[in-house]
């Protein structure tokens, strides 16, 4: 089997609902999710930063401020960072899944070619 063979086989062509509702779990989503999931993580986290500096300004303005400048960005980074090292964690997980199902389709063609 060519390369390009190979590569159009590979092409995904169900849709986002059929793979959502895939009861057998045969395909994966994680991927294609992970922008959006990511997006909703970094804005769940502004919003929080933001309830913490208004939290913060309400103790008093010294802390306010700290909170503010300093305490609240690097909050924040803390948390994309672990957040974004986790999805890669997970979407390194999916595609060691799906590549080694790949490989045993592969490997199952090549030993058994008439089928």
């Amino acid at each position: 089997m060519t390369y390009a063979i190979y590569v159009m086989e590979k092409v995904d062509t169900r849709g986002f609902f059929e793979v959502l509702f895939d009861f057998g779990f045969h395909h994966f989503i994680a991927v294609r999710l992970a922008g959006v999931i990511y997006g909703l993580l970094l804005a769940v986290g502004a919003l929080y930063a933001l309830i913490w500096v208004v939290g913060a300004f309400q103790v008093s303005a010294l802390y306010g401020l700290l909170t503010l400048l300093v305490l609240a960005p690097l909050g924040f980074i803390l948390y994309a960072m672990i957040a974004r090292v986790y999805l890669e964690i997970v979407i390194a997980l999916v595609r060691v899944a799906e590549n080694t199902g790949e490989i045993l389709t592969l490997l199952r063609r090549k030993a058994n070619p008439e089928a």
